[in-house]
């Protein structure tokens, strides 16, 4: 599903138009990520979490030319779903 279909359904479910099912899509996105940045971690109760990892730098060889190359760190979001989300998913 792309974000024009997760709007429609968002719309037909909640009874709301396109526009507005946008805007409150947006709205959650905004909220997340603002929340992602002054938090390092967020849970969404029956979803899951989302969590900020720093990976730390590493060393990494290319495999044609053998060369080692380091890695800089870098901040990755990890999402770890719930059981009850696990549960529904594998249920289907």
């Amino acid at each position: 599903m792309n974000n024009k279909g997760l709007i429609a359904e968002l719309s037909k479910r909640l009874g709301v138009t396109q526009k507005q099912a946008s805007d409150m899509l947006d709205a959650s996105t905004a909220a997340i990520v603002d929340s992602m940045k002054e938090d390092t971690s967020l849970m969404l109760h029956g979803f899951g979490s989302f969590e900020v990892r720093k990976k730390s730098e590493r060393v990494i060889i290319n495999p044609s030319s053998g060369l080692q190359m380091n890695v800089p760190p870098k901040l990755t979001l990890v999402f770890k779903p719930s059981e009850k989300c696990k549960l529904l998913i594998t249920n289907c």
